[in-house]
């Protein structure tokens, strides 16, 4: 009797106000969560974890020696994906970063290549953007990565040091200025590990290259890299 009371209630709840799409803003049956399987079919996956020279690697070589490399979508604007990364961003639906997480962390669960990460940390927000935003749109990538990997998820290993404007339209040069001791290493466990680095939009890469400087400064450490989203 109360599980037909709580369906009947549920149901009568949607009837007025239905869970919509993430992507497209259409009303989602009751087998769908969060993004309707049209959406889902639009997400323009890479598969780059299954090729060893893919293009995030490519982007990295002459920056960083790291291990792996991979990105989750590609991302153009007015895309499925920027869509979807907007609302994760800005209008507080984190649980698309699971949904995120999900998709790359079984993938890379099978990848024989990932097989060695010890540990992932997310690139950091400033605390005061955090606080306004109230979360790091990629912890929950983050973390369920490290579940289907059975890896910690470590939060605070890097610490953003200064709370820098927004990057989007500057190029790879003023990003390097803007980003010139932003970050910081907050690591209490010095043994070495082969660390994944996650963060949503690969873009020019910086961010990325400059927190992988500060986690290879050991050389002992191994650096692998992952996001959401690659843009073209």
């Amino acid at each position: 009797m109360k599980n037909f009371a709580k369906e009947l209630g549920s149901d009568f709840i949607n009837l007025f106000f239905p869970k919509l799409c993430m992507g497209c803003m259409g009303v989602l049956i009751p087998s769908e969560k969060n993004i309707c399987v049209h959406c889902q079919l639009q997400l323009p996956l890479t598969y780059f974890h299954l090729q060893e020279n893919n293009p995030v690697k490519e982007k990295f070589k002459t920056r960083l020696n790291i291990r792996q490399a991979t990105a989750l979508c590609y991302f153009q604007e007015n895309s499925i994906i920027e869509k979807l990364l907007y609302q994760l961003k800005y209008r507080g639906q984190k649980q698309l970063g699971a949904y995120f997480g999900t998709l790359l962390g079984k993938e890379l669960k099978s990848s024989i290549n990932y097989q060695t990460i010890d540990a992932i940390i997310p690139v950091p927000l400033h605390q005061k953007r955090q606080r306004k935003r109230g979360y790091n749109q990629v912890s929950l990538f983050g973390k369920t990565i490290a579940h289907y990997l059975g890896v910690p998820y470590i939060e605070d290993a890097l610490v953003r040091t200064q709370n820098t404007k927004q990057l989007a339209k500057n190029y790879y040069e003023d990003r390097e200025k803007i980003l010139e001791n932003a970050f910081c290493l907050n690591l209490k466990d010095s043994v070495p590990k082969h660390w994944l680095l996650v963060d949503d939009i690969i873009t020019t890469g910086a961010t990325l290259n400059f927190c992988g400087r500060l986690i290879l400064e050991n050389p002992k450490n191994e650096l692998s890299i992952a996001a959401i989203g690659y843009r073209i």
